[in-house]
C-alpha cells in the first residue's frame, strides 16, 4: 500500500482558521465535540450530511454497560477480552467498561429516554457475547435516541460546516497543519491547532453493507497520506441479520430481535446456530448454508408466544418490514452484511494518532479494544468514552500548539475527467470484488485475486482528473486485502478457509506504516 500524494496549491483558496475541527457528526464526532465545547474550546464540525444522517444514527440495538446490580464491568472485560480473541488491547477495554459506565450515566442524566419499566427502572436486553443482560435501549433506536440529545446540546456550542468532505490533511514535519474540504465544486482550506477524525468506517467498500450512505472510509485513507498509521484493518464484522431481498439493499435487523427469544433456521425449518454466539460465528454459520444453495429466515415467532409485539418493541424493523409487506410473516428472510470495521487508523484511548495533531475517535478508529471481533453494542460505548476522553487530550494538545500556516504547491492532472456513470461501475467493480475475495472467507489465491483487480482499478483511475475519491477507497481496500494476506491463520472476524486455526504467533495488531510494509506487532 504505497503512499500517494496530490496536493493542492492553497494560494487563492477560501481560509478559514478555527481552534480545532471535528471531521464527522456521528455519536463519536459529537461527544467529542460537546465535551471540548465545555472545556472552553468552540468546535468547527465539518461533515457531508447532517447529524441524523450517520451510521450511529441509525444503531439499533443499544449501548452496553454493567449498570445491574448482578452486574459489574469485570464481567463486562471478560466478555469483551473473550469476544476479541486474544488480541484486544486489554487496558483499553478496561477504559471503556469502567468509565464507560460513568458516560452511559451521563448519558442518562442528559436525558436520553432509555426504555424503562413499570416501576421506573431502566430495562436491560442480552446480545450475542454478553453474560449478563446490560444492553440498554430506546426500542430499536437508540443510536438516534442518543445522538439527538447529544446534538441538541452541541449545536449552539459548536460551528457546522455541512456538504463538505474531507479531501487532504497537509502536514508539516510530522505536525498537522489544516486541512482542505471540498463540497465537490469549490476547495476550502481550514486552518486549526488540531484534528479530530470522526467519519466512521469502511464497511461500504464491500456490496452488501448496512451502512448510511455518505459513509465510505475515505477520510482513513486521507490520514493514511498524511502519515497515520493504520492497523487491524483485515477486521471488518459482518452482522449476521441483515433483510435479504434480491435487488435491495442489505437493511439491518438489530441483534437485540434475537436477544429477545427470534431463532435462525434455514428453508427446511431447521435450527442450525446459537444466535447469541459471537457475531462472526452466527454470520459464517448463515454464510455456509447460502453456500449449499439454503436460504436463512429469522424466526420471529417465538417474541410472539412471549407476548413482546415486533411493532412496540422494534419499530424500526417492523416500518422495514411493513416498506417491503413483510409485517406479517413470522420468516424474515435474513443473509449477512458488512457492518462494523474494527480496524482503522491507530490511536490511544485519548485519541492520539502517529501524527502530532491529529486525533482520531469512534469507528474510524482501531484503539484495539475490539481485538479481532466486536461485543455487540460496544461501538456506541466507545463512541462516547474515547470522544470525551479524546476532547481532554485536544485541551492540552492545544494549549501548547500554534496554527501553522503551509502552503503547498501542486501539479495539477490533466486529462480526461470520470463520469457518474464511470465512477459507478468502477465502485461496483471494487465493492463486488472485496465481497467475493475479501469477505467473510478468504484464502491466499482468492487474495491474489482480489489484490490484482483493485490494482487494475487503481491503474485505469489514475489516468482521470477527478478521480482521487476512488483512488481513496482503491488504496484502503489494497489495505484490507494485504493486511488479510499477511494474518495466515482465522482468528475473530477474519476466517481464512485455507489456514482456518488460530495461531499463537498472531497474537498481534497488523500495523501499516506509511512508506513501510506491514508489520505484524504487539500494541
Amino acid at each position: 500500500m504505497e503512499r500517494y500524494l496530490t496536493p493542492f496549491d492553497t494560494a487563492g483558496m477560501p481560509v478559514k482558521e478555527v481552534d480545532t475541527v471535528v471531521v464527522g457528526s456521528g455519536i463519536a464526532g459529537l461527544s467529542t465535540a460537546l465535551q471540548l465545547s465545555k472545556l472552553g474550546i468552540k468546535p468547527l464540525i465539518v461533515a457531508k450530511k447532517p447529524a441524523t444522517v450517520s451510521n450511529s444514527f441509525l444503531a439499533q440495538g443499544g449501548i452496553a454497560a454493567a449498570i445491574h446490580r448482578d452486574d459489574d464491568p469485570q464481567l463486562h472485560y471478560r466478555d469483551t477480552v473473550s469476544a476479541g480473541r486474544g488480541i484486544c488491547v486489554e487496558k483499553n477495554v478496561r477504559i471503556l467498561v469502567e468509565e464507560g459506565l460513568e458516560r452511559v450515566i451521563d448519558l442518562i442524566n442528559y436525558g436520553v429516554p432509555f426504555d424503562r419499566d413499570k416501576k421506573g427502572r431502566i430495562l436491560l436486553t442480552q446480545e450475542g457475547g454478553h453474560s449478563r443482560r446490560r444492553v440498554l435501549h430506546v426500542k430499536d433506536r437508540t443510536g438516534s435516541a442518543i445522538g439527538s440529545v447529544l446534538y441538541n446540546l452541541i449545536k449552539d456550542r459548536a460551528e457546522f460546516l455541512l456538504g463538505y468532505y474531507l479531501e487532504e490533511i497537509l502536514t508539516e514535519d510530522n505536525r498537522y497543519a489544516g486541512i482542505i474540504i471540498t463540497d465537490g465544486k469549490e476547495n476550502y482550506l481550514v486552518r486549526s491547532k488540531s484534528l479530530v477524525l470522526a467519519t466512521g468506517g469502511y464497511s461500504p467498500l464491500y456490496l452488501r453493507n448496512t451502512s448510511a450512505y455518505q459513509i465510505s472510509g475515505d477520510s482513513i485513507s486521507v490520514a493514511y497520506r498524511s502519515g497515520c498509521t493504520l492497523s487491524d484493518l483485515e477486521f471488518i464484522q459482518f452482522h449476521p441479520t441483515a433483510l435479504y431481498l434480491e435487488g435491495k439493499p442489505a437493511y439491518l435487523i438489530t441483534e437485540a430481535v434475537r436477544g429477545e427469544g427470534a431463532v435462525l433456521v434455514d428453508d427446511e425449518g431447521k435450527r442450525f446456530v446459537d444466535e447469541m454466539k459471537p457475531r462472526d460465528e452466527v454470520a459464517r454459520a448463515i454464510f455456509k448454508k447460502y453456500l449449499e444453495g439454503r436460504k436463512v429466515f429469522l424466526d420471529v415467532s417465538p417474541l410472539k408466544k412471549k407476548g413482546i409485539s415486533l411493532e412496540e418493541r422494534f419499530p424500526t424493523v417492523y416500518g422495514l418490514l411493513k416498506q417491503f409487506g413483510l409485517e406479517k410473516n413470522s420468516l424474515i428472510p435474513v443473509s449477512p452484511a458488512a457492518h462494523y470495521s474494527i480496524g482503522g487508523i491507530k490511536a490511544t484511548a485519548n485519541g492520539k494518532t502517529s501524527v502530532e495533531g491529529i486525533f482520531a475517535v469512534g469507528e474510524n478508529a482501531c484503539t484495539g479494544i475490539h481485538g479481532a471481533n466486536r461485543l455487540a453494542s460496544n461501538s456506541l460505548l466507545e463512541c462516547i468514552t474515547f470522544g470525551y476522553k479524546t476532547a481532554y487530550s485536544v485541551f492540552t494538545y492545544n494549549m501548547y500548539a500554534n496554527i501553522k500556516k503551509v502552503k503547498i504547491k501542486s501539479e495539477r492532472k490533466s486529462g480526461s475527467l470520470l463520469t457518474k456513470e464511470d465512477r459507478y461501475r468502477y465502485l461496483m467493480e471494487m465493492k463486488k470484488i472485496m465481497w467475493k475475495e475479501a469477505g467473510l472467507e478468504r484464502s491466499q489465491q482468492g487474495l491474489n485475486r482480489a489484490l490484482e483487480k483493485v490494482k487494475e482499478i487503481q491503474q485505469k483511475l489514475s489516468r482521470y482528473g477527478n478521480s482521487r475519491y476512488l483512488l481513496d477507497l482503491t488504496y484502503l481496500a489494497e489495505g484490507i486485502i494485504l493486511s488479510a494476506r499477511e494474518r495466515k491463520e482465522s482468528r475473530g472476524t477474519h476466517y481464512r478457509s485455507d489456514f482456518p486455526e488460530e495461531k499463537n504467533d498472531y497474537k498481534k495488531h497488523t500495523n501499516i506504516y506509511n512508506g513501510l510494509k506491514i508489520k505484524l506487532e504487539v500494541n
